[in-house]
């Protein structure tokens, strides 16, 4: 079966399509529609089964955001790992980005988030994964951010009514922008939906062209005795 068919294909035809090939078989689309679906935990090659770290990390952030123990830092860890991924995997054929940056081009490629929100939203990632803090300040010294989280909010981020000016003034609440954890959570879900809606209508470029380069990095193999469909 030809990848152009994969979107009207059924599951025992995928199926019977990718039990057809070996791993080095895999053409750059095959491994990405594997890094991207959803269907299935693992995908039955001849000779292995190949997992995704993208799907492992959705997961990741399904399960702690209903976990009261987990539910702020790790959901918004793997959200930010996940456009990380996209960015720097794929493009929007229909969409030019200039941003190098994996997190900046996965938003500005597959979201309508405004280039202040994009801006916003790498710098608390960059807080978050330095020290786990909701407030950072840009190298550049352009972005400086104060968050706080709210489950509440009608949309992921509201911005400030003022950007903050990397003072630590007496009083700080002009300068706070809001999150929403489980929006964010649910905006990466929609964006790797619509990278595998791309690919399947062959509107998805690739950043990584090299399949054993993709495959390094976004994926798994492990003995087909080892799992089960």
């Amino acid at each position: 079966m030809d990848f152009s068919n994969f979107k009207n294909a059924n599951g025992f035809e995928l199926h019977d399509h990718f039990m057809s090939k070996n791993l080095d078989d895999l053409t750059i689309e095959e491994l990405a529609y594997i890094h991207l679906t959803r269907m299935h935990r693992r995908t039955l090659i001849k000779n292995a089964n190949v997992s995704s770290s993208l799907y492992d990390l959705i997961e990741t952030a399904q399960a702690s955001a209903i976990n009261a123990r987990t539910r702020i830092y790790t959901p918004m860890l793997a959200s930010f790992a996940v456009l990380d991924q996209i960015g720097g995997a794929y493009r929007n054929k229909s969409k030019a980005t200039n941003y190098k940056n994996g997190i900046k081009a996965a938003l500005h490629s597959f979201s309508a988030y405004t280039k202040d929100e994009i801006e916003y939203l790498t710098t608390l990632r960059n807080g978050l994964y330095h020290d786990g803090s909701l407030l950072s300040k840009n190298d550049n010294g352009k972005t400086n951010v104060v968050f706080r989280l709210d489950p509440n909010a009608p949309k992921t981020i509201t911005m400030p009514r003022k950007p903050w000016d990397g003072i630590y003034h007496d009083s700080l609440d002009d300068y706070i922008s809001k999150i929403n954890v489980l929006s964010l959570k649910n905006d990466v879900e929609k964006i790797a939906l619509e990278c595998l809606d791309l690919l399947q209508n062959g509107a998805l470029s690739f950043e990584i062209s090299d399949c054993r380069e993709f495959f390094y990095k976004f994926l798994f193999v492990s003995p087909r005795a080892s799992a089960a469909w």
